[in-house]
């Protein structure tokens, strides 16, 4: 069965997109995909076995020099270079707004990415099924489109953001009009898929009242086999709290209180600890502010593999949603790949965050995590495990069985198979 793929960012392991689809499709035997990809980059990841690039500087070309608007990449064959392109590209990111995305999304339409040299890689490739991911993008639809219609083939949709409701926040006129544009354009992509995998329950139920009966949750997956299951800690104070991963301007008000409130709770003798490592650039502000609780830590970031063994010396796993309304909205359908990493590492895993986002409503819904739906209770919440360390041990049991029932790589990926068979089946391909 072949597959292919448009995506954005070239598909790496270490990248968010690259990371999601190889846990997805790894391991799925009697696949094989393409991957059509529209940054700068190499691909590196076990799943693929051919890739197309096209890029703003390709395009650009193309359309004022005549040379071709994008390439078939051999990451092995092929030397990563550091392009001019990719540089100013670069450069552009860092000031980052709804004029810039409106730019890029310019060159493409007058560029038009559509070349002898796609359709050639796609003929040539013969799939059977396109595999969506729903992107808030023209112009990766626009291709998906093209794709469609060419190869006369069906299709399957996967999106893990909130891409069409109006359930945000913001005072900007030009985030509506994008807004309400790109609407009409989800709601096409949508209408071209069998099935729509979506990220969570909220999700999947607040679609469904608006598109009907097509969506299925997908999450990322892991091996929750017994004897795969991870040794549990024991637990000898000061308990050790770990927070890896991104920090937003939400996210980093979540910590600080947490930060603050375990200096409180430590008054009368060292009970936790708070390690973060984390990738975003803070501010040397928000790091005084961190590094002024005593019981806290800023490390520098490190690697997937060395976060596991944190994590195996760590007792309760932090994560985090912001409370402010325009994060909160902005996550509320949304589930974090992080989570099934935390369920699979057999940890108390301590969630803080509005019980109206949907990472949050699982903990609560699955009582498999500690949680603080407010500030004002993350003192009870760190009291409690304090007291009565027995609940850290429930709490990753709880964790550790809500994988298996929700999350089982083996269940999961036959899912998906079974389905995607059916899809081209039903075609008649």
């Amino acid at each position: 069965m072949k597959i292919i793929i448009v995506s954005n960012s070239p598909w790496r392991n270490e990248n968010s997109f690259g990371n999601s689809f190889s846990n997805i499709f790894e391991g799925i035997d009697n696949l094989e995909i393409a991957n059509i990809y529209c940054k700068y980059g190499m691909p590196q990841n076990n799943c693929v076995s051919r890739y197309f690039q096209i890029t703003e500087k390709s395009l650009i070309n193309g359309f004022l020099k005549g040379k071709a608007k994008g390439k078939e990449v051999i990451p092995e064959n092929t030397k990563q270079e550091t392009e001019d392109g990719e540089v100013a590209f670069n450069k552009i990111k860092k000031h980052k707004n709804i004029f810039m995305y409106w730019a890029r999304g310019l060159v493409w339409k007058i560029c038009k990415p559509v070349s002898k040299e796609l359709v050639e890689f796609i003929d040539d490739f013969k799939p059977d099924l396109l595999f969506i991911p729903v992107y808030y993008s023209y112009y990766i639809h626009d291709i998906n489109a093209f794709i469609l219609k060419h190869c006369n083939i069906p299709a399957l949709g996967y999106v893990s953001d909130d891409v069409y409701t109006l359930r945000q926040f913001s005072f900007s006129p030009f985030f509506w009009i994008d807004r309400i544009l790109m609407r009409r354009k989800i709601a096409r992509v949508f209408s071209w898929c069998k099935t729509v995998y979506v990220i969570s329950d909220i999700q999947k139920r607040e679609y469904s009242e608006i598109f009907g009966d097509k969506f299925e949750v997908l999450t990322k997956c892991a091996d929750f086999s017994d004897e795969n299951r991870p040794l549990a800690k024991i637990h000898i104070l000061p308990y050790k709290i770990l927070y890896a991963g991104n920090v937003s301007k939400g996210r980093y008000k979540i910590i600080l209180s947490l930060a603050k409130t375990i200096e409180e709770v430590n008054k009368d003798g060292v009970k936790f600890s708070l390690d973060i490592y984390t990738n975003t650039a803070l501010t040397e502000k928000q790091k005084n502010k961190l590094s002024a609780n005593t019981a806290t830590s800023l490390h520098p970031p490190v690697g997937y593999e060395e976060i596991k063994k944190i994590q195996e010396e760590s007792d309760i796993l932090l994560h985090a949603e912001a409370f402010d309304l325009r994060e909160r909205l902005a996550v509320h359908q949304s589930f974090s790949t992080k989570i099934v990493d935390y369920l699979a590492s057999n940890r108390c895993i301590l969630a803080i965050g509005d019980k109206s986002c949907s990472s949050i409503d699982y903990f609560i819904q699955n009582k498999c995590g500690a949680v603080a739906d407010s500030k004002d209770k993350i003192v009870d919440v760190l009291l409690d495990l304090y007291n009565y360390p027995e609940k850290m041990d429930n709490y990753q049991n709880a964790a550790w069985h809500s994988g298996k029932m929700h999350h089982q790589r083996t269940v999961m990926q036959k899912n998906l198979y079974d389905n995607i068979v059916k899809t081209v089946e039903e075609t008649g391909r």
